[in-house]
């Protein structure tokens, strides 16, 4: 049976996984980790606010919240939206693309058969695997 037909998944917050990772808070780390123990779902949404949090706000090293981030993907029982997807940008990430830039290529996987965008550098940082082809666009007219 899919995950998401069973009944009991839970679609987790941000603040839930950032417990579960970092466990800086004793009481609501503790609940993070009960959650996690049964079957849950993470959104491109909060793995884009997750990487954001761990990276700007917290400051963490990119190789630690790049682990961080493969970690969340790595659990059992957790789906993750387009999962080797989320995979990719991890990796493009590591090698030093910006997370939200990535995140909204994988988000486009399925929807849209060209990513585009006027930044030449998301290209060039997301390399040859691109889940969606990214189109630079130039100057309109």
């Amino acid at each position: 049976m899919p995950l998401l037909a069973d009944n009991r998944v839970r679609a987790v917050d941000t603040n839930i996984l950032a417990r579960w990772l970092l466990g800086d808070d004793p009481a609501q780390s503790a609940l993070a980790i009960q959650i996690l123990r049964e079957p849950a779902y993470v959104s491109l949404t909060v793995l884009t606010e997750l990487g954001w949090v761990l990276e700007k706000a917290l400051k963490i090293p990119r190789p630690i919240v790049a682990s961080m981030l493969h970690k969340v993907v790595e659990v059992e029982h957790v789906q993750v939206e387009h999962s080797n997807s989320v995979l990719w940008a991890i990796d493009r990430f590591l090698q030093g693309a910006d997370w939200a830039d990535m995140m909204h290529i994988v988000a486009a996987t399925g929807a849209a058969p060209i990513f585009a965008t006027f930044d030449k550098a998301i290209a060039r940082k997301a390399g040859g695997e691109s889940p969606v082809p990214i189109e630079t666009v130039g100057k309109l007219p």
